[in-house]
């Protein structure tokens, strides 16, 4: 799912729901429900490999550029 897709389905569930603005944001561990964890942090560009996701803000420290950007963290 790309960000423009999450966002437009977020503008939607909004719409449909404004009572939830005010609500907690919490996580899904997977997608059988098997925990659940509080979003605590807002969006970040990085690189996401499959296995870990690097911060642009640690892009100098791993070596990594631009170029790399290929993901949006949402927590």
């Amino acid at each position: 799912m790309t960000l423009k897709e999450y966002f437009e389905g977020l503008q939607e569930f909004i719409k449909e729901n404004p009572d939830a603005l005010d609500l907690e944001v919490v996580t899904s561990k997977d997608d059988e429900g098997n925990g659940f964890n509080r979003v605590h942090y807002g969006p970040s560009k990085g690189h996401y490999d499959e296995d870990s996701f690097t911060s642009v803000d640690m892009f100098d420290e791993w070596g990594l550029d631009e170029d790399n950007v290929n993901a949006v963290c949402v927590n």
